[in-house]
């Protein structure tokens, strides 16, 4: 099997966005499948609450602790081989989901799935980050990104209807499958660019290729006020997410009396449809600004997080469907805009030969206390019931949004300047500027 035939370098950066699209859309979809028949494996399988809970901490828990190895891996070895070997064991811990019967191998089959996919985000980044500079950059990651949104909608109703008519085992047979069949396409058709090849145009065609040792990546990955906290305020979206992913179809399902099929596709498609227009919007915007003014990516991202918390709220309050319905959509849509530069706005601040590790780092943040989301909200559930215990997670968008004011306020300007001058001093050409 021949690689992709590519007429141009231009085409083809937008050819490997089509490539990465399609596996983040199998990435997010393998996580989403479990939550969908929750109702199911707690039927069949005679889970408790914290039981469903701990099957989603599993994978975020797992998924943390790897993913700072799988940035630091990301930034000194074939990105190309590191996310074809990490779709393929996902793949087959997903397919292997499916033959188990009882918690302890699910369990264990879950947290490996988290062990893979951590190694898939830090190198994809970092490769889209080397083929779009500048103008298309932000863009090119919301993109990518629309690929979650599609994955989990698709997931969260087919795995749904899957498991309603066939038993809850077949979704996770057939997504499983499909990753094999994605990750033979990408070990032919994906090529390793140059690291740093899309930033010269920003330093007056100077080089900014050069290998950073592990020290000096950490240090532009903790030095950074910005960077840490776009850590924490990711921690505070995180939060959020997996709450939301894991407990949603379930609120859908006992409080509106949905079947599986349409719990798990309104719980998903009206969030997701927002959030896929916020992030090709937010992406627009931000590089269409980001020439003039270096502020353009957090404040895209501020406006997420603070316009969205009130519908974070409303969702698990409200006692109507179609206002529950709307909140998503509208939740959605800002956390599309947030979404649209959550790492584009990092690597504002970070060198190129530091990008993986510091994405590494920033998802171990955010998925290891995001981590513990759904087991908190399924043991408050129990006493306040599930939607109030959804609200809550508002104020941690709040806190998000105010930790991303304050940097904008304070430091983001700083630290861009302190990176650049680090690539032109390293590139001999600092002093003559």
């Amino acid at each position: 099997m021949q690689a992709l035939p590519i007429s141009s370098k231009d085409s083809y950066k937008w050819l490997v966005l089509v490539l990465f699209w399609c596996v983040y859309f199998l990435n997010q979809a393998d996580r989403q499948v479990v939550f969908s028949v929750f109702p199911l494996l707690k039927l069949e399988l005679g889970l408790s609450q914290t039981q469903l809970g701990l099957l989603g901490s599993s994978f975020f828990w797992v998924y943390a602790v790897l993913v700072p190895v799988a940035g630091s891996l990301g930034d000194v070895l074939s990105r190309k081989n590191l996310i074809v070997a990490a779709l393929l064991v996902w793949s087959a811990a997903t397919f292997s989901s499916g033959l188990v019967g009882a918690f302890v191998p699910l369990f264990a089959f879950r947290a490996m799935t988290g062990a893979s996919e951590a190694f898939y985000y830090p190198a994809a980044n970092s490769m889209i980050s080397d083929y779009h500079g500048q103008q298309t950059r932000s863009l090119a990651m919301s993109i990518h990104q629309t690929s979650v949104y599609f994955g989990i909608v698709t997931s969260g109703a087919l795995a749904g209807y899957i498991g309603q008519q066939y038993g809850w085992s077949l979704p996770f047979f057939s997504f499983g499958a499909a990753g094999i069949v994605v990750a033979i396409i990408t070990l032919r058709a994906l090529r390793e660019p140059q690291r740093g090849q899309a930033d010269p145009e920003e330093f007056g065609g100077q080089s900014c290729t050069q290998e950073l040792k592990l020290r000096a990546r950490l240090a532009d990955t903790f030095g950074s006020p910005t960077a840490v906290i776009l850590m924490l305020a990711f921690l505070g979206m995180s939060l959020v997410n997996a709450a939301y992913l894991t407990w949603t179809p379930t609120l859908l399902y006992e409080k509106f009396g949905l079947s599986l099929a349409k719990a798990g596709f309104h719980a998903t498609f009206w969030h997701h449809l927002g959030a896929a227009i916020g992030v090709l919007l937010g992406g627009r915007i931000a590089d269409n600004l980001a020439l003039h003014s270096r502020l353009s990516r957090p404040l895209v991202q501020l406006a997420g997080l603070l316009l969205g918390a009130p519908f974070i709220f409303v969702l698990g309050w409200s006692d109507s469907n179609r206002v529950v319905f709307a909140s998503l959509a509208l939740f959605g849509f800002f956390r599309g805009l947030y979404d649209s530069n959550l790492f584009a706005s990092l690597y504002e601040v970070v060198r190129p030969g530091a990008r993986a590790t510091a994405t590494g780092f920033m998802i171990a943040v955010a998925f290891l206390g995001g981590g513990f989301s759904p087991v908190l909200i399924g043991r408050l559930s129990d006493s306040i019931g599930l939607g109030p215990a959804l609200a809550t997670t508002s104020v941690c968008y709040l806190a998000a949004g105010l930790l991303v004011l304050t940097d904008c306020l304070v430091w983001f300007r700083k630290d861009v300047t302190r990176v650049q001058g680090a690539i032109l001093a390293s590139a001999g050409t600092w002093g003559a500027r």
